[in-house]
């Protein structure tokens, strides 16, 4: 069912089994999994089912550290950050889950092989498949279409992602959604506060703020917080009647090891033929390329440092992708070619009539570059920038607070302080070196980087953000290391729970959309299994309570768990 909050009275109060507030990956993911078995869900959504600024603005912040955008970085609408993913999917390395020696904060309470079954079901839920990451099946399979870039060392490995089609999470399951008798999705629906008891150990509900000053209160069993890794610190941060520092921050720990992964175009790879043409490590080339496609999946290739190197120099992981660069691409046709494809995408009628005459104009030109990227004809390119996207270290300096600023609805509005540090330097410019040593000492071409582009004022000017937003309710089984236990219950409420990236201890190197709906899954799971444990207790308290089929229960927020009779019971726990 969904619902527009904007059209609900004033102090309404809305009782569910499970509420969550959000409805991207992670809350679409987890709400469908209770769906499955009948549990009583309320979804809270900020936004509608399109991006519009008056809700999109609410994002709006400080940003104190590294230059950052807080609001075109997310995407405040049902879907979340599935209407922005480009579909890159990988699962996260064994050597991400430990806890290594030289990364501070490193390590999660369980290993890559807990997670095994929730990846599966994440691969099919994202429609990624399940083919082999090894490079020589995809080689072996492409053959004729793709040209690899074999590098002798081992130092740095080629590694495989897989794409999804990118499945948007809104527009895929609106229909299931709208359907579902055990979902309520509330539209421009802005949480501004969970409310817990007087004790502070139990969350009792979400509160709502909407457009025009209705106030609405969202009650649950369970709360589940999956607004994404800046709005879960902040609403968490927000929440502070009974907790002053907010809720689960008794050690300063909310907003803390703030990550996003790194992202650096920085050098000119200039290779020999065969290599500069249909180059698998050509993010260019293989980007959603459906002539590479095994299978009905398509994949592309980059570079990755080796565990053994990572081990052996302290070294954090990172991935190289190659963007090659063709004559056209100077051209004013392709310039208003990519103005007319944003305009489009964005369903605006301001084209400007420059950019229609300098497509026309340079016909030839924008013809060459379609041709090109549909695999029609294969000139080589003029060189090739390697674009890197390094594996942030968990910083706790890193970290969101709450602003002076405060938004329309009264609530403080986020600051960001996002900083990246040393070893992150000195892992890139590692790759760097071993790219440039690999691909001369083979003879495949050159690799040119200046001193001046790796001056360390340079570097830090050219750092870009990758828009992946992780580690700022981190988890950890101590409640002085981590604001969620492994579980990802926060620690200290019994029933308040986080869901999404935020709860990476570390943010890997990989794109963090499969790892976020695995984890989404493994909550689930774990909730279910705790429901199903408590369902024999109910069911002793109802046969000392003698509570009738019809008993005045539906205030409570109860009504929709507890059963009417015994069959029903029974139907009950064989669903969980």
């Amino acid at each position: 069912m969904i619902i527009d909050a904007r059209g609900l009275p004033d102090g309404l109060r809305i009782d569910a089994e499970i509420c969550i507030v959000g409805a991207g990956v992670a809350g679409i993911t987890l709400a469908r999994e209770f769906a499955r078995v009948g549990l009583s869900t309320c979804v809270i959504e900020g936004g509608g089912w399109t991006r519009d600024w008056e809700s999109q603005s609410l994002y709006e912040g400080e940003s104190t550290g590294i230059p950052y955008d807080l609001v075109n970085t997310r995407s405040r609408h049902v879907g979340g950050s599935s209407n922005c993913w480009g579909g890159w999917c990988r699962p996260f390395s064994a050597i991400d889950f430990d806890s290594r020696p030289w990364v501070d904060g490193s390590g999660w309470p369980f290993a890559l092989a807990d997670l095994s079954d929730a990846y599966r079901r994440a691969r099919d839920l994202l429609q990624v498949g399940h083919l082999p990451d090894d490079p020589g099946f995809w080689l072996d399979r492409l053959s004729g279409r793709v040209r690899n870039l074999p590098l002798p060392s081992g130092a740095i490995e080629t590694q495989i992602a897989h794409f999804s089609p990118p499945v948007r999470l809104g527009r895929m399951f609106r229909p299931e959604l709208e359907q579902s008798s055990s979902i309520r999705l509330l539209l421009h629906a802005n949480a501004v506060g969970v409310a817990v008891d007087r004790s502070g150990t139990r969350a009792e509900g979400v509160r709502i703020r909407t457009e025009g000053g209705r106030t609405i209160f969202v009650s649950g069993r369970e709360v589940i917080l999956a607004a994404g890794g800046i709005e879960n610190a902040r609403l968490m941060l927000l929440s502070n009647d009974a907790q002053p520092a907010g809720l689960g921050n008794g050690h300063d720990l909310v907003g803390r090891h703030f990550m996003d992964h790194p992202r650096i175009p920085l050098g000119r790879v200039t290779l020999r033929d065969p290599y500069g043409r249909r180059l698998f490590h050509d993010v260019r080339y293989s980007f959603h390329n459906p002539r590479l496609a095994v299978d009905g999946i398509s994949a592309s290739a980059y570079f990755g440092l080796s565990e053994q190197i990572q081990r052996a120099e302290g070294l954090l992981q990172c991935r190289t992708y190659l963007f090659a660069c063709y004559p056209e691409d100077e051209h004013p046709a392709v310039d208003g070619a990519r103005r007319i494809r944003d305009a489009l995408q964005h369903r605006s009628l301001a084209i400007g009539g420059r950019a229609a005459l300098s497509v026309m104009a340079g016909a030839p030109s924008g013809a060459r570059a379609l041709l090109r990227r549909g695999g029609m004809i294969a000139p080589p390119p003029t060189h090739l920038i390697p674009i890197s996207v390094l594996e942030p270290v968990p910083d706790p300096e890193s970290r969101v607070t709450l602003s002076e600023r405060k938004d329309r609805f009264g609530c403080n509005q986020a600051r960001l302080h996002w900083r990246v540090g040393e070893l992150e330097r000195r892992t890139h410019l590692r790759m760097l070196s071993l790219l440039k040593r690999e691909i001369g000492g083979a003879g495949l071409g050159s690799v040119e980087i200046s001193d001046d582009e790796i001056a360390e004022d340079r570097w830090r000017n050219t750092i870009a953000w990758a828009w992946h937003h992780m580690g700022t309710t981190r988890m950890h089984p101590s409640p002085r290391l981590g604001v969620v236990d492994t579980d990802c219950r926060v620690h200290g409420l019994s029933n308040l729970y986080v869901a999404g990236s935020s709860v990476f201890p570390t943010g890997g190197n990989d794109m963090p959309t499969l790892t976020i709906t695995a984890l989404a899954l493994r909550l689930a799971d774990h909730l279910r299994a705790q429901r199903e444990r408590s369902i024999p207790v109910v069911a002793e308290a109802m046969a000392e309570m003698a509570v009738p089929a019809e008993g005045g229960l539906a205030d409570t927020g109860h009504a929709a768990f507890l059963p009417s009779a015994g069959d029903g019971l029974a139907a009950r726990r064989s669903a969980l």
